[in-house]
């Protein structure tokens, strides 16, 4: 399977120091072997809890991208979701990004995602 990381997290958590207004930075390392060309498909679902399983509404997206012989070697680096739409109605919570490969088997990962401070002002405020 492949993994899916998000380089400007901390301790796996989105944080406002990783600019979420300007989307969320995935990485998903590909297995060798995948087929150049391959369609991967990631998809974002926002959660209102840290373990990802309390979906919020309105708050899912999705990426196709096409596989290139570089991102066999070095990964598929995308950002994906809206701030307005997709990012901030989080709040304090989580995001769940499963990642398909030619609509083949899922790999899922979790992060959590906190947007606003001790103040009660979220990224875009402060």
């Amino acid at each position: 399977m492949s993994v899916i990381l998000f380089p400007d997290s901390i301790n796996n958590t989105i944080l406002c120091s990783a600019d979420p207004m300007n989307g969320v930075k995935v990485k998903v390392r590909l297995l060798p072997g995948t087929q150049i060309g391959a369609v991967l498909k990631l998809d974002w679902q926002g959660c209102s809890d840290p373990a990802g399983q309390q979906p919020i509404p309105g708050t899912e997206t999705s990426l196709n991208h096409f596989v290139t012989e570089a991102d066999i070697s070095n990964g598929v680096d995308e950002t994906i979701g809206q701030w307005l739409t997709h990012i901030k109605p989080i709040k304090h919570g989580s995001a769940r990004v499963t990642c398909t490969i030619n609509g083949g088997g899922e790999t899922n990962a979790v992060v959590r995602v906190i947007l606003v401070n001790f103040d009660g002002q979220f990224c875009d405020e402060v």
